[in-house]
């Protein structure tokens, strides 16, 4: 997931390994943001779960399953 930084304007993304424990942790506890810092300002930017949710691949019905 690429981010700016509202403070600095860098762009710098984080992983979807990340996201996806973001997106875990925050459904878990009831949350409605994930906080990315900046590598740049180490500034505090707020993600939203809707957003969290929009990054993430939709799971395919299909998946797991073997090829015919």
């Amino acid at each position: 997931m690429q981010l700016r930084c509202y403070q600095c304007g860098w762009s710098f993304g984080i992983s979807k390994d990340e996201t996806a424990a973001a997106l875990e942790a925050l459904q878990a506890s009831g949350g409605s943001h994930y906080d990315a810092h900046c590598p740049r300002c180490k500034r505090t930017n707020k993600i939203s779960l809707e957003q969290l949710k929009q990054s993430m691949p939709a799971s395919r019905p299909d998946a797991g399953k073997p090829a015919p």
